[in-house]
């Protein structure tokens, strides 16, 4: 492979790996929003109790 090509693959892949990393984050993100939800609904509802 020339340089040219070895460079464009780089390119490719540590893009790739940026655009899985960032959508990895918002995934754990939206987890512990949800969890955070679910714990306030619990408390609110104990609280009616």
């Amino acid at each position: 492979m020339t340089d040219n090509n070895l460079l464009l693959a780089a390119i490719v892949v540590f893009t790739m790996l940026v655009i899985g990393l960032v959508l990895t984050v918002l995934e754990f993100t939206k987890i512990q929003r949800d969890s955070e939800a679910k714990k306030a609904a619990r408390n609110k509802q104990n609280q009616l109790r």
